[in-house]
């Protein structure tokens, strides 16, 4: 709010060729900026908006895919996503049991699936010969890699995972990404769809921090 003041201040004073703000003037400037302030607020708080809904098998595999590849907490370059009539089926190794649970659980969290067979492999014991050691290495090389990330690019990730979930099934969350320290503003239908918005946006390549501060609920909207 103080920066809305401010920036009404400065141009109510602009405004007077002698630069002088009699105290009429300075309470019209506290006006106009608490005003300005509360509209602003008012378009953080509207409601959640369903997404559009997934046209095609294709475009529930391509939704998965992306989802898996931008968490950092799935190594997903092994992941093969095939759906048929909104049936689902993952194929190919993932490094432990929880990267194979969680491969799950995103892919039943997005939009479009009916059904899901998980079939990945477990692939999680020690290279033993110089070539296993080289692979494992440039897998952990190119995963280090992926977290340096660009705030645009952060940002854009964290749109498509929440958008494409079926547990936020939001797409008027804002996303804002500064130094990899993401924020989220809106409203979300539940306390778990919050959750959930916070897992996801905390499980993507490069974020460092996320605030949900202003992620609120139907209730504490309609109070701010």
């Amino acid at each position: 709010m103080n920066s809305v003041f401010f920036r009404r201040a400065h141009f109510w004073t602009d405004m007077n060729p002698s630069r002088s703000t009699s105290p009429t003037c300075r309470l019209i400037a506290i006006v106009l900026a608490l005003s300005g302030s509360f509209a602003a607020s008012a378009v953080e708080a509207q409601p959640s908006t369903p997404c559009e809904a997934l046209i095609g098998d294709a475009s529930v595999a391509a939704a998965i895919e992306s989802r898996l590849r931008e968490t950092s907490r799935i190594q997903a370059d092994e992941i093969v996503v095939v759906v048929v009539s909104g049936v689902a089926e993952l194929r190919g190794v993932v490094r432990s049991d929880a990267q194979k649970l969680l491969a799950e659980q995103m892919t039943r969290d997005t939009r479009g699936v009916d059904h899901l067979y998980n079939q990945l492999d477990v692939v999680d014991w020690t290279p033993v010969t110089d070539f296993a050691r080289a692979q494992a290495s440039r897998r952990d090389d190119i995963d280090r890699s992926r977290q340096v990330r660009s705030d645009t690019w952060i940002t854009t990730a964290v749109e498509n995972t929440l958008g494409l979930s079926r547990g936020t099934d939001n797409c008027r969350i804002v996303v804002h990404t500064r130094n990899g320290a993401v924020v989220l503003q809106g409203v979300v239908a539940t306390a778990e769809a919050r959750r959930m918005a916070v897992e996801l946006a905390a499980g993507t390549h490069g974020v460092r921090s996320v605030d949900a501060v202003a992620l609120l609920l139907p209730g504490s909207a309609m109070a701010h």
